[in-house]
């Protein structure tokens, strides 16, 4: 009987051991390796991105996880305070107010995380990943020019406006709430209103999401139903654009095209409708990726990159890292 006993205990004592272990294995295996802060998934830039970037880890066997702050600043410092309690090894930052993320990227780099800074300069990081916002807006209102100038063509004069006519109306919704977004703005108004052939109005309320500028155009639209073009910040606002514009019966659809920055798979299928003119949504500026080790990398697989080498505790590319853009859009 105490033979029987004691290898029953012996049973249950390794199988309390199995268990313990299988807890500890599994508590390591759910370790986060990367945490990634970011505005707001449901914008569709954001949405792909993140996504890719989080397959990519994936794949190498580095767990992510990504923090959504609904465009709430004071909550996108919580998700970055929650993530150094977890002791991630790099956090991937984008910020929504700019002036307000130093305090706590100094606290993670108290605690030995990477930080890799993605859109905008914060001053403090140990790689920031950003390209020219300026030149960005400046090439939305190229794109914007070009259609321009081309649809109205046979109207039978210099830059596609007919001699002695009124100028083109265009639309523009900008964006100001930080730095980045005030270069942006900046350089889609300096061009096209350099340009000279068409006449702007300037929206005064802001909208960088669909819901948002939809309610913009649907005040403006009122006095401004002449407009032949809308140039955006971004590609969610000018989702919410054509989702306007697309229902108006009294607009001729070929006639009408709308211009931003961001790009995704989804929002390319918006494009490609623009075609036919089942969409018009014709342009926007698409982040390229930067150049590592000289070659150009595209910017899931080059955000990947640089997250992966900070988790190693390496700097292998820099610690400023410039991304290429270039346009796509559906001339006609």
């Amino acid at each position: 009987m105490k033979g029987k006993v004691l290898a029953v205990c012996m049973i249950m004592l390794l199988s309390a051991t199995v268990l313990f272990a299988g807890g500890q294995t599994e508590k390591t295996s759910s370790a986060v390796d990367i945490g990634y802060s970011i505005p707001d998934t449901t914008n569709p830039f954001l949405g792909w991105l993140t996504t890719a970037v989080k397959e990519h880890a994936e794949a190498d066997g580095l767990k992510v996880q990504i923090a959504d702050a609904g465009n709430n600043p004071v909550k996108q410092i919580e998700q970055i305070e929650n993530f150094i309690a977890m002791n991630v090894k790099v956090i991937d930052i984008m910020p929504i107010d700019p002036n307000n993320v130093q305090d706590v990227i100094k606290r993670a780099q108290a605690k030995g995380i990477k930080i890799l800074v993605a859109g905008t300069d914060t001053g403090v990081y140990d790689v920031m990943m950003n390209m020219n916002q300026y030149n960005c807006g400046e090439q939305i209102s190229e794109m914007a020019i070009d259609w321009i100038t081309k649809t109205f063509s046979s109207d039978g004069t210099e830059m596609g406006l007919p001699k002695g006519a009124a100028k083109k109306k265009v639309i523009v919704l900008k964006c100001t709430e930080t730095l980045d977004m005030v270069n942006r703005s900046t350089g889609i108004l300096d061009k096209i209103q350099k340009w000279g052939y068409v006449d702007v109005i300037t929206a005064t309320a802001e909208a960088r999401t669909a819901a948002g500028a939809t309610a913009v155009m649907e005040n403006m639209w009122q006095q401004n139903s002449d407009a032949v073009a809308v140039l955006c910040y971004n590609a969610d606002g000018a989702l919410g654009v054509n989702e306007y514009i697309m229902g108006q019966p009294g607009v001729d659809k070929s006639k009408f095209g709308v211009f931003a920055g961001d790009w995704s798979d989804p929002i390319q299928e918006v494009l490609d409708l623009s075609k036919e003119n089942k969409s018009v949504f014709r342009g926007t500026m698409q982040i390229a990726g930067p150049r590592l080790d000289g070659k150009p990398i595209d910017l899931d697989i080059a955000t990947y990159t640089l997250l992966k080498d900070l988790s190693e505790g390496k700097l292998s590319y820099g610690s400023v890292i410039s991304d290429a853009i270039k346009k796509v859009y559906i001339p006609e």
